[in-house]
């Protein structure tokens, strides 16, 4: 079983800050920024340092908002509203450009360690249902998630070739795992409900456990798993704790404290070592 250090703050001030990943090279944690009404992805180094506002180049009155993903350190897909409807974004050396245009909002982008295609996101599918798509380098789309209701929050394990994701089943929020290829079946991790929309699983770079948020206990806290849903530890305690992502190298864990997601919004992001 992993041990895990002490939590240290890494950001503060007047901003919520959730949905962090860290840049393939380990330097930089990148996240989503809520304040004055505006989101925004900024950076921060694992050690509290330089912090700052990512430049994108994003219009007024849009917003670039959630988990970003990394092909390299310097090549992001992001999501924005900047051209009126919600959708996936690709920057690279100083370029913004739409990596995929669809009738539907698109959210999550979501890319392994490796940083290899295909890319991962979910999508609005009328009232209150959202499926998982996988994009291809040449552009076409395999959708994966096909029951009805929520299936969202994808991350892939580092090879791209597997799967976790967020469903909502008959009421009950649980972790999946399922493979990339099309018409595979799902695999529920969870034996019972997390109790909570925002899951948000993330896989260890070497594949062995599986980070996720379960409010089983009341309030949401950062937990770990075996892929195959074994061996559940509790990471987090005290207040809510949420929206966990590995470090590339898998020693250390970055999540938000607070309540980001509440009807006022708080939290900022706290950092564990893990051996």
């Amino acid at each position: 079983m992993p041990t895990f250090d002490a939590p240290h703050p890494i950001t503060q001030g007047a901003g919520t800050d959730l949905r962090a990943n860290w840049t393939p090279d380990g330097q930089w944690i990148v996240f989503e920024r809520l304040q004055d009404g505006r989101r925004r992805l900024h950076r921060v180094h694992p050690d509290g340092s330089d912090l700052e506002a990512l430049a994108l180049d994003e219009p007024d009155g849009s917003d670039s908002t959630g988990r970003p993903a990394f092909f390299t350190p310097n090549d992001v897909v992001f999501v924005s509203n900047r051209l009126g409807r919600t959708a996936l974004f690709r920057e690279t050396q100083g370029q913004v450009t739409r990596l995929h245009a669809s009738g539907e909002p698109c959210y999550g982008p979501a890319l392994g360690t490796a940083g290899t295609w295909p890319l991962l996101y979910f999508q609005s599918d009328g009232s209150d249902a959202m499926h998982i798509s996988a994009l291809g380098q040449d552009g076409q789309v395999t959708r994966l998630t096909h029951a009805m209701g929520v299936q969202d929050q994808p991350w892939p394990f580092s090879d791209g070739q597997t799967f976790v994701y967020h469903s909502q089943e008959d009421g009950r929020h649980v972790v999946c795992l399922q493979s990339v290829q099309a018409g595979a079946a799902p695999v529920v991790l969870s034996d019972a409900d997390e109790e909570t929309a925002y899951v948000t699983p993330f896989p260890s770079p070497d594949g062995r456990w599986i980070a996720f948020t379960s409010a089983r206990g009341g309030q949401a806290q950062v937990w770990v798993m075996r892929p195959d849903g074994s061996e559940r530890q509790q990471v987090t305690s005290g207040a809510p704790h949420s929206f966990p992502a590995w470090s590339p190298d898998g020693r250390a864990l970055v999540f938000t404290q607070g309540t980001p997601t509440a009807e006022v919004p708080s939290g900022y992001l706290v950092i564990i070592g893990v051996s």
